[in-house]
């Protein structure tokens, strides 16, 4: 193929990879000119249209670096528009080369056009393949706005005027989403050989850093680290704003060859400082999640033989080894980074949940979490009536009953206080006659009998609630002798899916009755949701609202959920679906499950 007459030399040279700020920076200089030129212009070299593929390294887990989160815990490893690849090498046919490829859904591969020195008559493919050296750097979508990779257009009479450049002191990202955003724009993916393809490995690990107990405003932060094998310190700098819970969570990307230094203090966030282990080896490709609290203590699960409450900035990390109560203080603000409690249901003689919160209790999820509770009345997590529990943060939680009580909420005979979801990913599973989350089973010869379950209320994360038997996936359990019931039922954003258990009348709202009662107030679900997954598998469904939600009154307030579910088998939404300001919605008669998602 004949190339262009417009000699344009690009480099490609990767600086040590850096701490990325939030703040979004401007770059007027394009990265190259994808458009044809007839005239020879200064600095520019001969067009060459090229189409490639690449592939990502890793695997679906999130312990890799090189993935796309799907909000589930699970990742893929795809590419995203906006995303570019950044080519160079040399050839003897062509001398120097480097472009910038546009990602295309459509065909899967990247498109555009690489530049050479010299006027080559050949494919890319053949250029790529003879090439002396060759090189392809994966620019994630968005990296114009950070800092941390960023194109040098030096506008100068040089071999190379343009330059993908990366800066040690700037690998940071700072946001309530650190660690999809970090594993995207920290990685630092490349490859060094080109098979008819390009296989992109990842060059830095990712420090994904949950610190709770901070106070207000903007706080900097400095990390030290050195070089394996030598004394020769870098230190990588940010800055962060904490949440109103005084939650900070950012990201930072170490290159491989980097350890963190074993000194005392080397991470500071603002006033606080934390001593992290010293010269470990860090994996590329790997994230690491580690959290700490500015006020409290480390607690490691293994090593605790008694009853254990956690004060207000605890993290909790570990599996417990020994059958005892884990309970969370009145007010407190407490980590779950890592836990294992109970998870393989082999102590059911505990007459207490999993976690049990003593009062009002936020729990912020960081790494990967089990909770089951103990006797088999008990639910995974308990808090008491007229108290609430708040569960937020990144990390992912599954909860569940040892035989009769809720995942979260309450549970055989026991009933419970408010529960809100803000993050995570959080799996609840509801024992037999109790909701996934939300109240347990009415019965008699327990306490007062009745389970009654305070508000619950979702407005972010990703959250996956299976019903037990009788039981709704959220809201109500099973009406045996004593009432089930549960307050009004909001959702306001997020990802959630409920699924009825069996012969539950819905997936959210009441579950089912012998002699007692099993009411919910309300359900109120609004646009803010990412999507809305609604199944119920028992006999005799039909597909109407009723069969999927079932409550004291179904709100929905603002269009379009109004709208979007069938009240009559007539309803031709139930077989055809429809699309309604911004979402979609359809029916898996096979399943028995109700999609609603944003568009």
């Amino acid at each position: 193929m004949k190339t262009k007459n417009i000699f344009k030399t690009l480099a490609f040279a990767m600086l040590m990879p850096a701490m990325m700020l939030t703040t979004a920076c401007s770059n007027d200089d394009d990265l190259v000119n994808n458009t044809a030129n007839t005239e020879p212009v200064a600095h520019k070299g001969y067009a060459l249209p090229v189409t490639v593929s690449a592939t990502r390294q890793g695997d679906k887990a999130t312990t890799r670096a090189t993935y796309n989160d799907n909000g589930d815990g699970t990742g893929s490893l795809g590419f995203s528009v906006g995303d570019k690849l950044f080519v160079s090498g040399s050839a003897a046919a062509a001398g120097s080369f480097a472009g910038a490829l546009d990602y295309v859904p459509a065909t899967g591969k990247f498109s555009g056009t690489i530049y050479t020195q010299k006027d080559y008559d050949g494919t890319a493919d053949a250029l790529f393949s003879a090439a002396s050296s060759v090189r392809a750097n994966l620019l994630p979508a968005g990296y114009e706005s950070y800092n941390f990779l960023y194109i040098n257009n030096k506008s100068t009479d040089v071999l190379y005027d343009d330059v993908v450049a990366a800066t040690v002191s700037k690998a940071f990202v700072a946001s309530e989403t650190a660690k999809k955003t970090g594993v995207e724009q920290l990685s630092w993916e490349q490859a060094y050989a080109y098979n008819s393809g390009f296989a992109l490995a990842p060059a830095n690990a990712v420090l994904n850093f949950t610190i709770s107990g901070l106070e207000a405003g903007e706080k900097a932060v400095t990390l030290i680290t050195k070089y394996s094998g030598m004394d020769f310190d870098q230190t990588m700098s940010g800055s962060v704003t904490p949440n109103a819970s005084g939650v900070a969570t950012f990201a930072i990307g170490v290159p491989n060859n980097l350890v963190i230094k074993n000194v005392a203090n080397n991470l500071t966030v603002g006033s606080s400082k934390f001593t992290l282990p010293g010269n470990t080896a860090l994996a590329a490709g790997k994230i690491y999640n580690i959290a700490r609290s500015a006020t409290g203590t480390l607690i490691n699960l293994a090593n605790v033989t008694e009853n254990k409450e956690a004060q207000n900035g605890d993290i909790l990390t570990g599996k417990l080894a020994n059958n005892v109560k884990i309970s969370i203080a009145d007010g407190a603000t407490v980590i779950l980074n890592g836990v294992s409690i109970n998870a393989d249901g082999t102590w059911t003689t505990g007459n207490y949940a999993g976690i049990t919160c003593e009062g009002d209790a936020t729990i912020i999820l960081s790494g990967t979490n089990t909770v089951k509770g103990f006797y088999e009345d008990y639910p995974g997590i308990y808090v008491p009536v007229g108290n609430t529990v708040t569960i937020q943060g990144s990390g992912s939680l599954t909860a569940s009953s040892n035989g009769y009580g809720a995942g979260i909420g309450g549970g055989f005979g026991i009933s419970c206080g408010n529960i809100e979801i803000q993050g995570g990913v959080i799996t609840t599973i509801g024992g037999s006659y109790a909701a996934g989350i939300g109240a347990g089973s009415g019965v008699t010869g327990v306490g007062t009998g009745e389970s009654i379950c305070g508000t619950i209320t979702i407005s972010g994360g990703t959250v996956t609630a299976t019903g037990g038997e009788y039981a709704a996936g959220i809201g109500s359990g099973y009406a045996q002798t004593n009432p089930s019931t549960c307050g009004a039922i909001s959702i306001s954003g997020g990802t959630v899916s409920a699924k009825a258990g069996a012969l539950a009348p819905a997936a959210i709202g009441k579950g089912n009755v012998d002699s007692g009662e099993s009411t919910c107030a309300s359900v109120t679900i609004t646009p803010g949701i990412t999507s809305l997954t609604l199944t119920n598998t028992n006999s005799g469904v039909t597909g109407i609202v009723s069969d999927f939600i079932n409550a004291g009154a179904f709100n929905a307030d603002t269009n379009p959920i109004t709208y979007m579910l069938p009240t009559s088998v007539t309803d031709p939404t139930i077989t055809g679906g429809m699309d309604y300001f911004g979402f979609t919605t359809s029916y898996n008669e096979g399943a028995k499950t109700w999609t609603i998602t944003k568009k």
